[in-house]
């Protein structure tokens, strides 16, 4: 039985300290990525925003905008069809916030500050959160992984994988104190004087 302990002991701090710097290697790639996917899938929406509004002195409407993005992203989930122009919304990658019914519930609080007779938010669905553009203070909130949230990964899987030496050095010391005592002559105590 130790032997099998000891094997799965090995196996399963070998795997998590290798997850754990495989993650911290891929710490560069992770920022990078993010990076990217700021200046290939919000920042376009946020230049047409911009530039639209330079140009005619208002914000564009839903149309405009997912009229814009059907070209350039080549999503092909909006309605456009729609007669008024408020039931047209962004089903897509992209979407386009003009209202606090447009933000998804569990992100209302982002919003606070949000005028929205003058300010837009551009949201984008990340497979597990939202990353968005602010207009009222010209600002991206997006997941913004960095050297620390490597090391905190590193650490975190090395601390998971070591976790079963914990138990095998409480065992091993526990029946080698029993061990012990019965070599030297003591028997444990049953109970009876």
């Amino acid at each position: 039985m130790k032997i099998v302990a000891a094997i799965f002991t090995f196996l399963w701090t070998t795997v998590w300290i290798f997850i754990g710097v495989n993650s911290l290697l891929d710490t560069s790639k992770q920022i990078e990525r993010d990076r990217n996917f700021a200046q290939t899938q919000i920042k376009p929406s946020v230049d047409f925003v911009n530039n639209f509004k330079k140009s005619y002195n208002k914000l564009p409407t839903n149309r405009e905008v997912y009229t814009w993005e059907r070209d350039h992203y080549k999503d092909y989930s909006s309605d456009l069809n729609q007669r008024d122009d408020s039931l047209i919304s962004g089903f897509g990658p992209v979407n386009y916030i003009r209202k606090s019914s447009d933000v998804i519930s569990n992100d209302q609080s982002r919003f606070t500050n949000a005028n929205w007779k003058k300010d837009f938010a551009i949201g984008v669905w990340r497979g597990e959160w939202m990353e968005y553009y602010y207009s009222w203070n010209d600002s991206y909130e997006t997941n913004n992984y960095s050297w620390s949230d490597g090391f905190i990964s590193l650490f975190v899987f090395t601390t998971i994988g070591l976790v079963p030496f914990v138990f095998w050095f409480y065992f091993y010391e526990r029946n080698k104190k029993s061990s012990t005592q019965h070599w030297f002559g003591k028997k444990p105590a049953d109970g009876i004087h």
